[in-house]
């Protein structure tokens, strides 16, 4: 057989394997499944059983304690950057695209609501009176009393964005942002009044939680905490011994625990009831960055990340957590 005519056979033959059908079942099967391998999760949120987590391009819902879950991924792919569950149910998320999706059905049905702002949104909130609360750039805030139709803006004229905010009760919350500022309000925000000390080295706030109106925490950059006893009126730095940015922090009566990125999840101790240690917990093997974090009852934690990481922690009597399920998108 000549040269030539043996490069034609192997011609002939790369095209009809070329032709081939490709079997697509496996990716479509995967399609189905509420979490794919490139979610990324970037906010959590919970009540009782009903945990809800946001991500770039989708929404999902769970009733049932994280066992299962349902998946809303809107056409126009949104990119979700905060979750709020309200305590009459209300469910609702804030996207980078400046709109409040909003559900009265535990996830069944969504409804997109503009802000009506040209500031971009950073974290959204509900409070105690069913009233969402959203934290933008250039110290704006946005509330909304009637699930998110519409929207009123105040904005403190400041070169700043606020990263955080939440109400205690009716009348008692606090905004954390940029530069370490912190503002509270005891009129149901109608007036606001900053801190005469702000939060040490112009500190931006990647992640805040307050366990109640004395207690909080918040994370930056480098792996540093620094925590308030007092309301916001004075900080302290807490070691945590890693360098990775902490993105997400829950308070609870489970405890106090931190995530970030590297699979980072740190928890707090008191060393002799006074000196606070957070220390990496080995009940997560995360390989990819966590940034969503919202705890379930008394004795559950649930996890979100990159890369269609969820995972969900549980006491198991001992006091600590150890891995109830581990998932990575299909």
């Amino acid at each position: 057989m000549g040269f030539r005519a043996l490069l034609g056979i192997l011609a002939y033959l790369t095209l009809v394997a070329c032709e081939a059908p490709l079997v697509l079942d496996g990716v479509e099967d995967a399609k189905k499944e509420p979490i794919h391998r490139t979610d990324r999760i970037q906010a959590a949120a919970s009540l009782d059983d009903e945990v809800l987590l946001a991500g770039i391009g989708f929404i999902l819902n769970s009733s049932d304690g994280a066992e299962t879950w349902k998946r809303e991924q809107p056409a126009d792919m949104p990119s979700f950057i905060g979750a709020a569950i309200c305590p009459n149910g209300i469910q609702a998320a804030v996207s980078a695209e400046k709109q409040v999706w909003v559900s009265s059905d535990k996830g069944g049905t969504w409804q997109a609501n503009n802000l009506g702002t040209e500031e971009a949104p950073q974290f959204l909130s509900c409070g105690p009176d069913n009233k969402l609360w959203v934290a933008a750039s250039f110290s704006t805030l946005l509330s909304s009393a009637d699930q998110g139709e519409t929207w009123q803006q105040t904005t403190f004229d400041e070169d700043l964005i606020f990263t955080y905010v939440k109400f205690f009760d009716e009348r008692h919350g606090i905004i954390v942002g940029e530069f370490g500022s912190v503002y509270t309000t005891e009129d149901g925000g109608e007036n606001w009044l900053p801190k005469e000390e702000p939060i040490p080295n112009d500190f931006f706030p990647l992640a805040v939680v307050f366990l109640n109106s004395e207690s909080g925490w918040v994370g930056g950059s480098s792996g540093v905490i620094f925590h308030t006893a007092d309301g916001g009126n004075t900080w302290a730095k807490e070691e945590t011994g890693t360098v990775a940015p902490i993105y997400g922090l829950s308070a609870s009566k489970l405890g106090v625990y931190a995530v970030g990125d590297f699979g980072t999840f740190l928890e707090r101790d008191m060393v002799n009831n006074s000196v606070a240690k957070w220390s990496r917990s080995t009940a997560v093997s995360a390989r990819f960055y966590l940034r969503a974090i919202a705890t379930l009852g008394d004795n559950k934690l649930v996890l979100g990340g990159g890369a269609g990481t969820l995972q969900s922690l549980i006491d198991d009597g001992s006091g600590r957590l150890v891995a109830a399920n581990t998932k990575e998108g299909e």
